[in-house]
């Protein structure tokens, strides 16, 4: 085994997991939202409403490509963008009803994206893989 390869096999997987992604989407006849707008629905699924500032926080990705990102679902319809009503710099990103009618969908195509990664593997296999890919410090 090659071990100099992990970080071209972790390519690889995420690569693969967004065309999946992608092909449920479309199955759903949903277009427009790429793979990476899922954390950012994900996190108003969970949430009422949250700021950028907290957003770029808990998924991890800069402003800007938040920014970005939110811009289109905007556009599409499923996410409110309000100015806070204390503090005009603050921005609050809200789901839509259109934007909320994509939540069963999306634990669907988790729920199936979740079983091919983990096809074949038994629970102790599941832990020691995630334990280990967690290890990964960069």
């Amino acid at each position: 085994m090659d071990e100099n390869k992990i970080l071209a096999v972790i390519g690889r997987i995420h690569r693969s997991g967004n065309r999946f992604i992608e092909r449920e989407l479309k199955k759903h006849n949903i277009h427009g939202i790429a793979p990476s707008h899922g954390d950012i629905l994900y996190q108003l699924f969970i949430r009422e409403d949250i700021t950028m500032n907290q957003l770029s926080s808990s998924i991890d990705k800069d402003k800007s490509t938040i920014t970005a990102l939110v811009d289109k679902l905007v556009r599409l319809e499923y996410v409110n963008r309000e100015q806070d009503q204390t503090d005009g710099r603050i921005f609050r990103l809200s789901l839509t009803a259109k934007g909320r009618e994509l939540q069963p969908v999306f634990e669907e195509v988790s729920a199936a994206l979740l079983a091919a990664v983990y096809e074949g593997f038994d629970p102790e296999e599941k832990q020691q893989l995630l334990g280990l890919l967690e290890r990964i410090k960069l």
